[in-house]
């Protein structure tokens, strides 16, 4: 029979308490002890811990038609926030999020990627001010997750494969060591992942896949995003369509991302924007090229959801964009090649909100906070 010291029962009704002022938002101590089954002084021990460690404060009182009102606990969502970035070759993005995830602040500059020293501190810079603009101090930021297209190491350290940015092994140190924070690499698509799974705790099975301007993918397979032997799984953007095909940026030829990306789709100079416009019109010109971007993206899905049969969740820069007769059409592209039709659609739209990279970049530090209460 497994043992617990008193130290062990002591900590985890801590945790339980602190988990249900979270959950609850707004919840009296009665309220507290009843659901916990706890006794009142017990509770009022924790709360008085969870007040000095500033995770929670009384707030108001909660409304009673009789007798005397009790004191509302509430969680201070500012306790704890966390960086998230987004690093493209022409800008970078940087948000602060409270503890459930809600966007505090945010600012995006011009800043060319470069690996050179002028470049973190500008990103280092670009951290530090906008955490002042909050007034959050050192000791309330739990990290910086910098969000970067290309796979990074187990552990976040590395860039194991950059080749958009031309960043292969670059490391995180030098980030870090400019900031008073623990830093971290994350590949973008799982930026994106990190987020459907916060926005949708439900959500256990999925594939992700990221139709931006590069296209990127994630598995997600009980609640978390797998990485694989070594690091690679979900990249669905080199998998071939077709041998001998168009020169990828990887240098192979007929992967999927010369197919299905955004920058696929799109002529010289030409944005989605305009794109859909002219689709939108009824251009034929638009309407032709769309159907063949389809028609490639069908058989792309269709290999994936052959090879795990799961949900297929569509996000990125073209994601927007799409319409429920959209992802009609295309589902309806992936039944003409597949060998086991479905009835039911097994498309989604992902989370259609701004800075998904940068945001989902800085969810992990969340997450691991609350699990280590």
């Amino acid at each position: 029979m497994e043992k617990f010291s008193l130290t062990d029962i002591r900590r985890k009704n801590y945790a339980d308490i602190y988990r249900l002022i979270y959950r609850e938002k707004r919840i009296s101590k009665q309220q507290i002890a009843t659901a916990l089954q706890m006794s009142l002084p017990t509770v009022t021990q924790h709360l008085t811990a969870l007040a000095d460690e500033g995770l929670i404060e009384k707030r108001g009182q909660l409304a009673s038609s009789i007798g005397r009102k009790a004191a509302a606990y509430c969680p201070r969502a500012d306790a704890r926030a966390a960086v998230g970035v987004e690093a493209l070759s022409d800008q970078a993005t940087a948000v602060v999020l409270d503890l459930y995830g809600t966007v505090v602040k945010k600012k995006t500059v011009p800043l060319a990627f470069a690996q050179e020293d002028s470049y973190f501190d500008a990103l280092a810079q670009l951290v530090r001010l906008l955490l002042q603009d909050c007034g959050i101090t050192p000791e309330r930021v739990l990290g910086v997750g910098l969000g970067m297209q290309g796979l990074v190491s187990e552990n976040g350290r590395e860039m194991i494969y950059g080749k958009i940015l031309d960043c292969t092994g670059l490391t995180i140190d030098a980030l870090e060591k400019r900031l008073a924070y623990p830093c971290r690499f994350v590949h973008d698509s799982e930026c994106a992942a990190h987020l459907e799974l916060w926005r949708d705790p439900a959500l256990t099975n999925a594939i992700y896949l990221s139709l931006g301007r590069h296209l990127g993918g994630a598995v997600i397979a009980g609640g978390q995003l797998q990485s694989g032997r070594t690091g690679r799984t979900g990249t669905f953007e080199h998998m071939t369509l077709m041998e001998g095909g168009l020169q990828c940026y990887c240098g192979k030829h007929g992967c999927m991302e010369c197919y299905c990306s955004a920058g696929a789709l799109l002529r010289k100079g030409e944005t989605l924007e305009s794109f859909f416009s002219g689709l939108r019109q009824g251009s034929p010109a638009h309407g032709a090229r769309w159907v063949e971007y389809l028609g490639w993206l069908a058989l792309a899905l269709n290999n994936i959801h052959m090879a795990i049969d799961s949900i297929i969740i569509l996000g990125g820069h073209i994601a927007p964009f799409l319409t429920e007769d959209d992802l009609a059409m295309l589902f309806s592209l992936i039944q003409l090649r597949t060998a086991f039709p479905e009835r039911e659609n097994f498309l989604r739209l992902g989370v259609q909100e701004a800075d998904v990279v940068a945001i989902g970049a800085a969810i992990p530090y969340i997450r691991e906070f609350l699990s280590s209460i």
